[in-house]
């Protein structure tokens, strides 16, 4: 007989709250425990059952999510954490999975797989959104096909200041304007007009130029990118 699984669904939206609790209905093997609707529930009914799984789709109010995740986890070790997003970067993905999250999924395509991934995290293993891992791979395709891409403007990287070299570090490795900002003990305000001198400087336009450019300048490595 399998073992019951455990979990938690911590939703703002009732929209979402609800696609989750339709897609995990019909399995017998899990148990439901709890249904909250913000991070503060979400937290104290975490650390009341210490359900198997938590599944997250909650943007906190003035934090990240990734945020949220060791505080829940410091209350419930026990509880492997998937989180729901709409957002398939690869980088913010491999900041949740560095944040102690187990489980990537995408609400608007994933939803037929959540069943597998709570399985899977459950026993201690990890499951991503497979366009996640297609977009990384994507990415340092890009890397390999166009290695004279960002070599020519090789002044330009000297000519970063050891503050922008910083910043751009961090950008590259998903960190947000807040984050880098208590990083480095500047305002936002700073670490915006510094990343448009940078790009000004480096004539990068995003984020994927921005990491292509950093690996290729060793800013980071590709294991920074937590793929």
């Amino acid at each position: 007989m399998n073992r019951e699984i455990s979990v938690q669904i911590a939703a703002r939206n009732e929209e979402n709250r609800n696609c989750i609790i339709s897609a995990l209905s019909n399995n017998n093997d899990i148990q439901i425990v709890s249904i909250e609707n913000d991070e503060a529930n979400t937290v104290i009914k975490s650390e009341r059952y210490k359900p198997d799984v938590l599944i997250m789709d909650i943007q906190p109010h003035g934090m990240d999510g990734t945020e949220l995740a060791p505080i829940i986890r410091r209350k419930s070790p026990s509880t492997s954490i998937i989180m729901m997003s709409d957002r398939d970067e690869f980088d913010y993905a491999g900041r949740s999975l560095k944040a102690g999250i187990s489980g990537f999924m995408l609400r608007n395509t994933d939803m037929n797989k959540l069943i597998p991934a709570v399985k899977i995290v459950s026993l201690g293993g990890h499951y991503v959104s497979s366009s996640v891992i297609t977009r990384a791979l994507e990415t340092l395709m890009q890397l390999k096909q166009m290695p004279g891409q960002f070599t020519e403007p090789e002044n330009d990287y000297f000519s970063l200041s050891a503050t922008e070299q910083k910043i751009l570090n961090y950008i590259a490795r998903g960190f947000t304007y807040g984050e880098i900002a208590r990083q480095l003990h500047f305002s936002m305000g700073t670490i915006k007009n510094s990343l448009l001198t940078i790009k000004h400087k480096t004539n990068l336009k995003n984020r994927t130029q921005i990491v292509l450019y950093s690996l290729i300048h060793g800013l980071i490595r590709v294991e920074h990118l937590g793929i």
